[in-house]
């Protein structure tokens, strides 16, 4: 039986909507529109030491930091159930544009990567849209985000992810061959993203640092200054140019 169980799903109206949440919730206020996604603790803190922005706790999974009108929101889970709950709810609460960070292997080099598609490797982005192989960001919002990236001076390549649930079950196997396919990258988290946010009608763009290397062996990196310092630029950048 193909995934999802229930046919066509992606057809089917929602019996509750992530406004009905909210709304439960009696979340009111004005918020951001634009936010910065991220996943690392290390990012959280860089953010939270240089801007000093404001806080807005609404659940244990969703915290957002405001500076000026853009908000910060680190995850606190990993993986497309949880990033794509919290997107969900970001959009009811008004958020039109997203820039993700966060961190991948690599299947061929280290560096900063700005995502054209992700390969659908997870069970979350099936639920949104009918069955392909791949899910994109919004086009217009990663060409002008890699325009910008450059007026910045900050180097990176463009390339396909693989984004899958299982982070110990990347084979050998499907590393060399999607490896010898092009794609550049593996996380949890960008098909489901993007699956969301075409769904919902919003922008996303994506963009990964490589924190390990799967090639003949797995060679982690995690905490290298290099990962941390490019993680850093990378915020740097996304809330310059979503507060222009």
């Amino acid at each position: 039986m193909a995934y999802p169980n229930f046919k066509d799903k992606h057809l089917q109206e929602a019996l509750f909507h992530p406004n009905d949440y909210i709304n439960y919730r009696k979340y009111k206020g004005k918020f951001p529109k634009k936010y910065v996604i991220t996943y690392q603790s290390r990012a959280k803190s860089y953010f939270l030491r240089k801007y000093k922005p404001k806080k807005l706790k609404f659940h244990s999974l969703l915290t957002i930091y405001t500076h000026k009108n853009v908000g910060f929101v680190k995850m606190s889970g990993i993986g497309a159930p949880n990033a794509s709950t919290i997107l969900e709810e970001l959009i009811a609460l008004g958020g039109k544009e997203f820039i993700n960070i966060g961190t991948a292997g690599g299947l061929h080099h280290e560096g900063i990567f700005l995502c054209d598609k992700a390969l659908r490797d997870e069970g979350t982005s099936y639920h949104y849209l009918p069955h392909g192989k791949f899910t994109y960001p919004n086009k217009s919002l990663t060409e002008k985000f890699g325009r910008f990236m450059n007026k910045k001076g900050l180097e990176f390549f463009r390339g396909t992810t693989w984004t899958i649930d299982a982070p110990y079950r990347e084979t050998r196997a499907e590393v060399e061959k999607y490896a010898k396919e092009g794609i550049s990258t593996v996380e949890m988290e960008a098909s489901a993203l993007f699956a969301v946010a075409k769904y919902r009608k919003v922008k996303i763009a994506s963009t990964s640092v490589v924190s390990d290397l799967l090639k003949d062996k797995w060679v982690p990196k995690f905490y290298t200054f290099n990962v941390v310092r490019a993680q850093n630029n990378l915020i740097d950048v996304a809330l310059d140019f979503l507060l222009n």
